[in-house]
């Protein structure tokens, strides 16, 4: 009997530790600050956690809406749920309503990535599933910069000019190159014919000039 009631003690006491040190495992500071996460939301959250997201949320700028209104495009596979815990998450927002809306887009004549150019080849892009949600707390847009500030900012006219210059540099040196002019050469000849028309100069043979062939 003694050999029993020893073998009964150390079996509940060994039960005991095992569960209190499972229990020590389990409220990890990851686990507390779910749980706190979860205690103060206002709704039931998901349990599964996420670290590193391989999706992408972007939110667009709607001027006609309302502030208590906002709106994002997001994966096809993300649902209503998953968008209000990611807003709560990630930017402590709370959303009182969401609404989702699949967009097809247009179908086009081949695919816009193919290196050849596809003729009868029908081809629809994915696509877009936006989502609208209604704010608890209403957000406003900032201001659109002034041409000054940006200018002062980003330097928008140099990237501008950038931008212009490399379109004139590929359309001389893609398929239009040899009939493509400088702007400023068309100029010049228009000039000089206008010249040649009115008299004001005479016409020379490209001899005289010093552009004859060798």
């Amino acid at each position: 009997m003694p050999s029993a009631t020893f073998g009964l003690w150390y079996a509940a006491s060994t039960t005991k530790k095992k569960f209190e040190i499972e229990e020590t495992r389990s409220h990890t500071p990851r686990t507390i600050m779910s749980v706190q996460a979860a205690l103060k939301a206002p709704f039931r959250v998901g349990t599964k956690e996420v670290y590193l997201p391989n999706f992408t949320v972007t939110f667009i700028r709607t001027p006609r809406m309302p502030a208590s209104f906002a709106k994002f495009i997001v994966p096809l596979n993300m649902n209503k749920l998953d968008l209000r815990d990611y807003l709560y998450h990630a930017y402590n927002v709370r959303v009182v309503s969401v609404r989702s809306y699949i967009e097809q887009q247009k179908v086009t004549q081949g695919k816009p990535n193919a290196p050849k150019m596809q003729i009868k080849r029908w081809f629809r892009p994915r696509a877009i599933k936006k989502m609208t949600v209604e704010l608890e707390s209403p957000f406003v847009w900032p201001s659109t910069p002034t041409k000054e500030q940006l200018n002062e900012q980003w330097s928008k006219d140099t990237h501008e000019q950038a931008r212009k210059d490399n379109d004139r540099y590929a359309e001389m040196r893609g398929r239009l190159a040899d009939a493509a002019v400088d702007r400023g050469e068309r100029i010049s000849m228009r000039e000089q014919a206008k010249a040649l028309l009115e008299r004001r100069e005479q016409w020379k043979p490209a001899e005289e000039l010093g552009f004859a062939r060798k």
